[in-house]
C-alpha cells in the first residue's frame, strides 16, 4: 500500500473513533419543499404517524439552494429543544470535522469533505438522489459527492420508481445513502391525482407574480385558506409516497436512520407576503422528523473525554 493511500486509511480509521455509529447504518434524507410546520401537522399521515410527531424546527434558510447547501455540509434545520440529532449543539447528526465538541455526532468526517453524500461516498456507500426543483440541476454543488443524481421534475411516484431501481440494483451489497427532494407541496401545490384545471390558487401563486408582488409588510392582509388547504392536500399525497420509500428500506433490513423535513415554509399572504426567498416566521418554520428503522433509537450521546 503506498504511503499517500496508508495516510488517507489512517486519517478515515481515526475520524470513525469520534463518532457513535458504525459503518453499516443506511441513511434517507427526505425534503418536502417549501412544507410549512402547520401544514404537515394538520395533513393527515397514517405511514408517517408510526413514527411520533414532527417537532418544528427552524430552517437554515429561505429558499432551495441555500437550506439544501447547509443540509448537505450537515446543518439541519435546528430545534430549539434539548434533543439529539433534532439540535446539533446536543448531538450533531453528520459533522465535517469534529473541533471542539463534547459529544460525538451520529457520524463525522474530515475537513476537507465536500459534503456529507461525498464522505458517505468515500466510506463506499451507494450515494443517489432525486429532485424535483430545477435549483438541483442548476447549481451543481448540490449535486456533489452522488453517484446517482436526477432532476426529473415534481413527479413523487416517478422519484420512487426510479430511486428504488437504482437502490435495488446498485445498492444489494454496500450501504446507502439516498436523498429526495418532492415538489408537491411546493407552489402551485399540486400532486398527480389532481384534476388538471387550474384554478384560483394556480394563478396566485404563478411565478410571475410571486417574482413581481411588493414584498412589503402590510397591516392590512387576509390568509390564503385555499392555497394552505392545496399544500395540506399534497402533503397528505406525499405521505403516500413516503410510505413507499420507507417500505424499500425497511425491506432492505439494514438500521437506517431517516431525516424527513421541510426545507423552508411558505407565506399565504400573511403581512401582505406570498411564497418564500423572504425572511418571515412562516417561510422559516418548517416540521422535522428523525427516526431509525430496523434498530432500536439511537442512545443518547455521552461526552466525549477532555
Amino acid at each position: 500500500m503506498g504511503w499517500s493511500r496508508w495516510k488517507r486509511r489512517l486519517g478515515l480509521e481515526s475520524q470513525r473513533q469520534l463518532q457513535m455509529l458504525d459503518e453499516q447504518e443506511d441513511f434517507l434524507l427526505i425534503t418536502w419543499d417549501s412544507c410549512r410546520y402547520d401544514a404537515f401537522v394538520k395533513a393527515k399521515k397514517p405511514n408517517l404517524s408510526k413514527f411520533g410527531p414532527c417537532q418544528r424546527a427552524w430552517t437554515q434558510a429561505t429558499y432551495t439552494l441555500p437550506s439544501h447547501v447547509a443540509m448537505f455540509q450537515g446543518f439541519l434545520p435546528h430545534v430549539a429543544e434539548p434533543l439529539p440529532l433534532y439540535n446539533r449543539f446536543c448531538q450533531q447528526l453528520w459533522r465535517i470535522s469534529h473541533r471542539n465538541l463534547d459529544v460525538k455526532p451520529l457520524v463525522t468526517f474530515p475537513k476537507e469533505t465536500k459534503s456529507v453524500a461525498d464522505g458517505l461516498r468515500r466510506r463506499g456507500y451507494l450515494t443517489v438522489g432525486s429532485a424535483a426543483l430545477d435549483w438541483f440541476r442548476d447549481a451543481p454543488v448540490l449535486q456533489e459527492g452522488f453517484s446517482h443524481f436526477d432532476v426529473p421534475g415534481t413527479g413523487a411516484r416517478r422519484q420512487n420508481r426510479d430511486l428504488i431501481r437504482l437502490i435495488e440494483t446498485h445498492g444489494r451489497t454496500k450501504p446507502c445513502f439516498a436523498f429526495v427532494n418532492y415538489g408537491e407541496t411546493h407552489s402551485p401545490f399540486r400532486h398527480e391525482d389532481m384534476p388538471a384545471a387550474e384554478g384560483a390558487v394556480d394563478e396566485r401563486f404563478k411565478r410571475r407574480r410571486l417574482y413581481n408582488q411588493a414584498g412589503v409588510v402590510r397591516e392590512e392582509w387576509k390568509f390564503d385558506e385555499e392555497g394552505f388547504g392545496r399544500q395540506v392536500e399534497c402533503a397528505e399525497f406525499l405521505d403516500a409516497r413516503t410510505g413507499e420509500l420507507l417500505d424499500l428500506f425497511q425491506r432492505r433490513g439494514r438500521p437506517t436512520t431517516v431525516v424527513l423535513c421541510g426545507d423552508h415554509g411558505e407565506c399565504f399572504g400573511e403581512n401582505g407576503l406570498w411564497g418564500h426567498a423572504l425572511y418571515h416566521e412562516k417561510v422559516m418554520e418548517v416540521p422535522m422528523l428523525i427516526f431509525r428503522l430496523n434498530a432500536p433509537p439511537h442512545p443518547v450521546p455521552e461526552a466525549m473525554p477532555a
